[in-house]
């Protein structure tokens, strides 16, 4: 084992021996409060920069069939998800894709659904069992149907982005499928499609309850993917101006993506007009420029700028990789949100937090309660600074953030570290824009039931 080996087992399994780190809420961002209401300019200014449309696509579709497995363990039809879906499998979208004998069979009770499951999930039919959420069928359209590789690539282009391409994060050993299914709507110019996977170099080492690293051969140690925060290497190493960043699940039916095309133009504005802004100051850094600016949108705690003294500080705020994140207020979601947090130097700062991060004591939970906002669902990263170099977003990530995953593995205990989220503590130290954008261009996928919202019809 070589010193950087050693290194890193270190720096995780001190990590594991601390703790979870505390993380001090103040308040929730709300509407006006860190969050601004969306612009309403709709036409785009010509962008002749780069643009890469950048979308995480490894999660696996099984996850989606979950009460489907369940049934297939206990048969239970009673449970409300089975009755919804042996009541509506004829509109989902992969129903289509069906064996047409086969689906007689089912609508004239000829095959049972416990059989039908089975045909979903096996080698020997649809083999979903398998497949990436990202190759699933979510949509029908007049022409068949169409999975989220595709719908991301036609509403993608419907943007009206000359220099535009697609970055989506994958298992490479579905490369080949994927890339057959894009090609589909992607005819005559697959070179705009790129592709990477998470890092080997990002994984975590898998420790035991003694904290003791677990080795699977002499020279070899047991390591897991170390969670979504990972891929701000794949994030770093796109080459572009400007990147779009959204969930390979959060697409709509193509007939019903004008919202998200509008809302993606202009954010995509907002940005503009914001680096705009920042340059003027980069070349005449003055105080009272920025305070009108962070009247604006937001940016900064008040009083971290009334501390600022000389022009190179207000360059050394400014400095940094800018996201422009749209919230959608939360009706229910799983998951956390924007707040004004406490940092180090004492000033606070916006950030997006996950529920298990917050403390459990009462103030704490309040503020959770308080919240008004979903994480975002749509990010416009602009990741040069004013000279038109590319940032090291590394150098911009609160490391010290981390999660702690316990699991059980052959019997035993388990226990790892998680990086920070992608726009979690990977993007703390970035300029944030929180802006309210309309839960119409929110239609996540994370149960198979999900594709019964309209969001996702014809």
């Amino acid at each position: 084992m070589d010193n950087s080996e050693q290194k890193n087992i270190d720096q995780q399994r001190e990590k594991l021996k601390s703790g979870l780190p505390e993380i001090q809420l103040i308040k929730p961002c709300i509407l006006n409060n860190g969050i601004i209401p969306l612009p309403e300019i709709k036409t785009r200014e010509v962008v002749n920069e780069s643009i890469s449309l950048f979308i995480p696509a490894s999660g696996a579709g099984s996850r989606m069939f979950q009460s489907l497995f369940d049934y297939l363990n206990d048969f239970d039809l009673t449970k409300k998800e089975i009755k919804q879906f042996s009541e509506s499998v004829a509109n989902f979208a992969f129903y289509k894709n069906i064996d047409s004998q086969l689906r007689i069979a089912f609508e004239g009770n000829q095959l049972s659904l416990e059989d039908l499951i089975k045909f979903i999930f096996s080698e020997r039919g649809l083999n979903y069992a398998r497949l990436p959420k990202g190759l699933i069928p979510f949509h029908l359209g007049v022409d068949g149907t169409s999975n989220p590789f595709q719908d991301s690539i036609i509403q993608g282009l419907k943007l009206g982005i000359q220099k535009i391409d697609f970055h989506f994060t994958i298992q490479r050993e579905f490369e080949n499928e994927i890339m057959q299914s894009i090609s589909k709507v992607l005819v005559d110019d697959l070179s705009k499609v790129q592709f990477s996977e998470q890092y080997k170099e990002t994984d975590s080492i898998i420790f035991d309850s003694y904290f003791n690293p677990i080795k699977i051969s002499e020279n070899q140690f047991l390591t897991r993917p170390s969670g979504h925060g990972a891929l701000l290497t794949n994030l770093n190493r796109v080459d572009a101006d400007y990147i779009l960043i959204r969930n390979i699940d959060n697409v709509q039916h193509s007939s019903k993506s004008q919202n998200s095309i509008d809302v993606w133009n202009r954010l995509l504005n907002l940005t503009l007009q914001i680096n705009k802004e920042f340059k003027k100051i980069w070349k005449n850094p003055t105080k009272e420029a920025l305070l009108r600016l962070n009247e604006m949108y937001h940016f900064y705690d008040s009083d971290h700028i009334d501390s600022i003294k000389t022009s190179e500080q207000i360059l050394a705020l400014i400095n940094r990789p800018l996201r422009i994140c749209g919230m959608v207020t939360n009706s229910g979601q799983q998951g956390g949100g924007p707040y004004w947090v406490k940092n180090k130097s004492g000033f606070l700062t916006k950030q997006i937090v996950e529920e298990t991060q917050i403390l459990s004591n009462k103030n704490q939970q309040d503020l959770l309660e308080k919240s008004t906002h979903f994480n975002p669902v749509m990010i416009v990263a602009s990741v040069k600074d004013f000279t038109d170099k590319k940032y090291d977003l590394t150098q911009f990530a609160d490391h010290e953030t981390y999660f702690i995953v316990s699991k059980t593995y052959q019997g035993k205990m388990i226990q790892y570290i998680e990086r920070p989220g992608l726009w979690n503590g990977s993007m703390a130290q970035w300029t944030s824009v929180f802006v309210e954008i309309p839960s119409e261009v929110f239609s996540p996928v994370k149960t198979i039931m999900d594709l019964l919202d309209d969001k996702h019809k014809l």
